[in-house]
């Protein structure tokens, strides 16, 4: 006799890809890496940044240390 197993069904987030950026504002999705997303590379009194923005909405998603000449 087989026993039957209860299983909840997947979530709607459990099928993304943990290398996908998402924008909070208006939901654009698109690779961290090798996305659409808008990079900048700035000049701080902090040092380097490199800023990615949402190339839909324009919302700043990180900003980052910069560690490229």
């Amino acid at each position: 006799m087989s026993r039957a197993t209860y299983r909840d069904p997947p979530s709607r987030t459990a099928h993304r890809r943990k290398s996908m950026l998402f924008c909070p504002t208006c939901g654009h999705q698109s690779p961290a890496r090798r996305g659409d997303w808008v990079v900048e590379h700035r000049l701080t009194d902090d040092g380097r940044r490199v800023e990615l923005s949402c190339p839909t909405c324009e919302t700043t998603l990180t900003v980052e240390p910069s560690y490229h000449e």
